[in-house]
This record gives C-alpha cells, structure tokens and sequence, in this order.
C-alpha cells in the first residue's frame, strides 16, 4: 500500500469555481491544478491580448515514485504512476496483464473526501490516494472522467525508460460519482492524512470502477492558454 494526499498550501492564496459533475456543482477549488500552474507561468512572460498560447507536456513529468497521481489537464482523465524497485522490480509482464485483463480503481466516498484505490494486475498492493475535493487537479480529474467515461493509466518506472500509456474506459463512473456526491461535498477533515490512514485496509466493492484497456493514449498533453 501507498498513501499519497496531495499539498494543500502549495501556492498561496487562490479561488476558482468549482467544476460541474453532471448538474451538480463541486465547492470553489482552493489548491491549483497544474493546468492552473502552467496557465499563471505562460501569462507572465506574455503580455494581455497575445491570445491563445499552445503548450505540450507530457504526463511523467507529474509522476511521483509509488504513487498515483490523478490529473485532467487537456480535459484527459489521467492516473500518473511511477513505481520504484521497492514495490516492483521492473514493468516486464505488467503491460500485457493491464492489457488482458484491465485494472480496478475503486472511488470510495467518505465525509469531506474519496478515498481513491488503484489495483493493478500482478502486484499484491494498492495505491491509495487522499482527493480533496478543493484541489485543482482532482476535480480536472472528476470532471473529465465523469464526462468521458475514460481513465488514462500512464506507469512508469524509476529504475528505466520503458511506459505503459493505457486510454481505459470506465463504465459506471458516472454512477459511483453520482452516489457518493453528497458525502465528498462535505467540509474537508481536518486532518486529511489521519482520516485516510483511518479507512485504508478494506475495499468497498460499490466503490469498484472497472478499467478496460481501449487503446494506447498519447503520451503528451496539449492545450491553450488565453493570454
């Protein structure tokens, strides 16, 4: 098991509108996205009324060692994953398991958070992520797989080159997202970290959202910046 809960305070101050699950909205995003980020860098060192500013990035450059990091910069649900030799050696055989049978991300909804779990085939643990419903980059992730359908796994591995870029479909997102809306809209816990560690150990099967591998995804985002 590893325990990701992304950094609240990064950035200072900042308030956007929340994003919109179907016909309900989400509370006003506190914490930016990394869409938020590139967007402030690119209007910096270009002056009002430039227009549109193309940027290309790619997906590893968010990954962190055993974790999953969900992001949906370009309007593309993604989980980022980079493992070390400490939780698996290499990704030889892992790629062909994801592609024969799928992945399970189970988006388990508790008071003020989802508890998101991915499992992948042939590894006997979990990647458990904190997803505060005020941070930029979980509700990019939210919205764009709600309104997809789709999941992007992209997996890496510190100790070589080789990347698994998966495009997943993910039937019954909507619905897991619909059911447990109530409960993640609720104020954030004051201790995120604690009330995650608190509910880690079993998996809610209500909770399960099956990946199906559809295609290879591309390995870079791409998308404009007004400036």
């Amino acid at each position: 098991m590893a325990l990701s809960v992304f950094d609240r305070g990064a950035g200072g101050p900042f308030q956007r509108p929340g994003l919109s699950l179907g016909r309900r909205t989400l509370p006003p995003i506190t914490t930016r996205s990394f869409t938020d980020l590139i967007a402030e860098r690119v209007r910096a060192h270009h002056p009002p009324g430039t227009g549109p500013v193309g940027n290309v990035v790619t997906h590893n450059v968010f990954a962190e060692d055993d974790a999953a990091i969900y992001l949906g910069a370009g309007g593309r649900a993604a989980v980022v994953v980079r493992l070390t030799p400490a939780l698996r050696p290499d990704l030889y055989g892992l790629g062909e398991a994801i592609e024969d049978n799928g992945a399970s991300l189970y988006l388990d909804a508790h008071a003020g958070f989802l508890r998101a779990s991915l499992l992948l085939p042939a590894l006997d643990f979990d990647l458990d992520t904190g997803m505060l419903l005020d941070e930029g980059n979980v509700q990019e992730f939210l919205w764009a797989a709600y309104t997809t359908e789709t999941v992007e796994l992209h997996i890496s591995h510190a100790a070589h080159d080789r990347l698994l870029p998966f495009t997943c479909a993910a039937p019954g997102i909507r619905a897991v997202l619909d059911a447990g809306f109530d409960l993640i809209t609720l104020p954030a816990p004051a201790d995120p970290r604690a009330e995650v560690a608190a509910v880690n150990g079993t998996l809610n099967p209500s909770a399960l959202v099956p990946l199906r591998v559809t295609g290879r995804a591309e390995l870079a985002i791409t998308f404009d910046v007004e400036a």
